[in-house]
């Protein structure tokens, strides 16, 4: 096994990279706007180049493996990205082997909730514990299930999408096509839709005001609600509720230890996280909810690289790492 992993993070504007080892250490970040637009040849360039750099600098050994980690649907046996929502023309492009043949190196890919679970598990918030429920929130809503230790992404990888299940079968429709999933209340984008209702419809001056004659984000809706606009508190009282009631129900299927809740969006603390904690018990069984304990992310702004290196550790340790097949 090796001491340190490369890691890349595509799931931002910019990709960023940096030696992280076993015990957490991360060295120099280095980052490159990612130019989307450009399509995957040029996005695949600025990887390499970053992932280069990062080699010139700590000099790691031939043998220190790549992980990547990004977001959408992707397949960390085949190391196919299918598709990446905030990456346009990617579609079925096989990234680990790409990666792998120009960098030669190994190389494993994986969503970046899925990582970021594995994340917290080697160096963050769950250390020594076996089983554990991450939710990544941002514009979407993320996650990953880790159940004895082993994560669970299920027959083609994409397990996990906590943020998918349906909570309300009369709510509102997702972006996936779902109705009533957990984003389609807490996903950033859908507070910023139930704010601009609310400004449209005259209910909420404050969060018109908050916005400052811009768009209408999550972030303006939480401004609203940190100065006491009711509208707004009702949109994260809303939000918070349909987590505590997926939560509840994913608690009973898995049995975790821990929660942990982060991204984005689980910034705004207590307005999202109180009603949360106020419905989760009373969907989870009794004999199951204490077990529970929850705990906001601690890896901050270097999750995405922390569950990069956190694939390749897993990958290494376990006989059942799914790039093995």
């Amino acid at each position: 096994m090796t001491d340190s992993a490369i890691a890349v993070d595509l799931g931002g504007t910019n990709i960023r990279a940096a030696l992280v080892d076993r015990n957490g250490q991360i060295g120099p970040v280095v980052s490159r706007h990612t130019g989307a637009p450009e399509g995957p040849d040029a996005v695949i360039d600025r990887m390499v180049a970053l992932v280069s750099e990062v080699v010139n600098t700590a000099q790691p050994g031939p043998e220190t493996m790549v992980g990547v980690v990004a977001p959408g649907p992707l397949n960390p046996l085949t190391g196919v990205l299918h598709f990446g929502p905030n990456l346009p023309g990617w579609h079925d492009v096989p990234l680990r082997d790409i990666l792998g043949r120009r960098l030669n190196r190994r190389v494993v890919i994986g969503n970046d909730a899925n990582s970021a679970a594995l994340g917290e598990l080697m160096f963050g918030a769950a250390r020594q514990v076996r089983h554990l429920i991450y939710i990544a929130l941002g514009t979407g809503v993320g996650g990953g299930i880790v159940s004895h230790g082993q994560l669970i992404e299920g027959t083609r990888g994409v397990g996990g999408e906590v943020g998918h299940v349906s909570v309300d079968p009369f709510g509102p429709r997702c972006h996936c096509g779902g109705i009533g999933c957990i984003e389609s209340y807490v996903g950033g984008w859908a507070i910023a839709r139930d704010g601009e209702m609310l400004v449209r419809s005259g209910r909420s001056g404050a969060i018109e005001a908050a916005a400052r004659d811009g768009p209408i984000t999550a972030e303006v809706v939480a401004e609203a609600a940190r100065l006491g606009d009711a509208a707004a508190r009702g949109i994260f009282q809303r939000a918070g509720q349909a987590l505590g009631i997926g939560l509840g129900g994913l608690v009973n299927v898995f049995n975790p230890e821990m929660i942990v809740i982060g991204g984005g969006l689980a910034a705004v603390g207590d307005l999202l996280l109180d009603p949360v904690r106020e419905n989760l018990p009373r969907y989870a069984m009794a004999q199951i909810y204490p077990d529970v304990t929850i705990r906001p992310s601690a890896l901050g702004t270097n999750t995405g690289l922390f569950g990069a290196a956190a694939r390749v550790f897993y990958h290494e340790q376990s006989s059942t790492s799914p790039v093995d097949e």
